[in-house]
């Protein structure tokens, strides 16, 4: 399995480029519009452009310069602004008329819908490597077979559209439970903000890194259907053109509003990730999520503390799908989606994904603190080669893929100690809840810091 795995809108009032120049901050913004009940498409729009010459207004003009990772993804750039308003609003459409007395569900038929869709999910992609491996074939007997498979992958692909809405409502409802009885953003039983998510394809990430360090410096969203050679384009341009290390990576989820999450995983990654972007919306209203781009350490403890916690809150709300969870086989932690997808296939008994992993980027970084830029960089592609040979396809091992990964602390790709001390909170917290409220409290990477010393004492 390969280990690379978050349309336009009129906007009569703010220029294009500008748009663009200020999407990933809406990233982490525009959600907010959306807890209200808008009702019509132009009502949205025009608080979308309200917001946006809010931002505008409030940004100073460096920020609304292209960088270079930008520009050279201009091409294939992904328009949030779009998925926000579109999404939103065929999801409390459809939410509203399950209320209706002849449409609603019973908990035993949301358990069996779910079942179905994650059933169908694997059959889907089943089918379409047959047909990969068919159409490749040689014969003129193949076509009578090929429309047959092409037939059913129709019909698979419908069924599960039909029943996504109620799975995602399903999901929803369970990781709210969890939140509730977690006393985490709960009025009673409302939750604040509310659990909303998209089972979709989510967009690709370009991330850059200088070369001589690794430090995350640009993300960029683009197109999740981009091609292979246009990554490849995009990467070398900036390597040629600016000296930086870029990767274009696939993700699990984005917290957009609704959460963009990957249609494609298991019941127990899908509640995991929609979990860990839930956290990212309710830090949002937190000094945590506040500061998340006052440090790298900032973004670490966001990150990390939605990783930890979003995989015991996603746990904690399989057991609302035990029936569906018996058939499954379940997923890594969530992180790198693609790390996870393929170690899950990988024989951990030969090779032991984390260790090398660790032991990789602990070498490049050596290698970078004594200047010896080619030499690390040609250590990444012979690890690169390792792991692919075990089973772990990596496309691209640079910088950049470090500086992505590690800013999940507990991933292997990170050489940061935040993952440690978030653990040392967990073990003193009673539960999940007290453990994110507590950390959503700090304002800064110091004030962790000082907090916890005064723990280990």
């Amino acid at each position: 399995m390969d280990i690379e795995r978050i349309q336009s809108v009129s906007k009569p009032f703010v220029p294009s480029n500008v748009i663009k120049c200020i999407q990933m901050k809406l990233n982490a913004n525009i959600y907010m519009f959306s807890f209200f009940k808008i009702r019509t498409k132009r009502t949205l729009k025009t608080l979308v452009l309200i917001g946006s010459l809010l931002l505008i207004a409030t940004t100073s003009g460096d920020a609304l310069r292209f960088s270079s990772a930008q520009e050279v993804a201009a091409p294939y750039s992904y328009d949030l602004i779009t998925w926000h308003f579109e999404n939103f609003l065929s999801k409390w459409t459809h939410r509203a008329s399950r209320y209706l007395p002849w449409n609603y569900l019973s908990d035993a038929e949301r358990q069996s819908l779910v079942a179905e869709y994650f059933e169908l999910t694997p059959r889907m992609q089943e089918l379409k490597d047959i047909i990969r491996t068919v159409s490749s074939e040689a014969g003129n007997d193949s076509g009578p077979r090929l429309a047959g498979l092409e037939s059913e992958l129709d019909l698979v692909r419908a069924r599960r559209e039909h029943l996504q809405p109620d799975v995602e409502e399903a999901i929803e409802s369970a990781i709210s439970a969890v939140a509730v009885e977690q006393r985490l953003g709960a009025l009673g039983e409302f939750v604040f903000p509310p659990v909303d998510i998209r089972l979709t394809e989510p967009p690709k990430v370009l991330i850059t890194s200088p070369r001589d360090r690794i430090e995350r410096t640009n993300d960029v969203l683009v197109d999740p259907h981009v091609q292979v050679e246009d990554r490849e384009a995009m990467e070398s341009r900036l390597l040629e053109s600016d000296d930086l290390s870029a990767l274009v990576i696939d993700i699990g989820g984005v917290a957009t509003y609704p959460a963009s999450l990957y249609s494609g995983g298991d019941i127990k990654g899908t509640l995991r990730t929609a979990a860990h972007e839930w956290l990212h919306h309710y830090l949002f209203f937190k000094p945590l999520g506040q500061n998340i781009y006052q440090s790298s350490e900032m973004q670490a403890l966001n990150e990390t503390l939605a990783n930890i916690a979003g995989k015991e809150i996603g746990d904690i709300a399989l057991r609302n799908f035990a029936p569906v969870a018996a058939s499954i086989n379940p997923s890594l932690p969530i992180g790198n989606f693609d790390e996870a997808q393929s170690a899950a296939i990988a024989k951990v008994d030969e090779f032991d994904f984390h260790h090398e992993m660790r032991k990789t980027r602990e070498r490049v970084d050596e290698l970078l603190d004594l200047g010896k830029i080619a030499a690390a960089e040609s250590f990444m592609e012979e690890q690169r080669q390792v792991f692919v040979a075990n089973g772990f396809n990596i496309r691209k091992l640079n910088q950049a893929y470090f500086a992505f990964n590690g800013t999940y602390a507990d991933s292997a790709a990170s050489s940061s100690p935040i993952a440690d001390q978030l653990n040392r909170y967990r073990a003193a917290a009673s539960n999940v809840g007290s453990f994110v409220k507590l950390i959503a409290g700090f304002s800064s990477y110091q004030k962790f810091m000082g907090e916890l010393n005064k723990l280990d004492k």
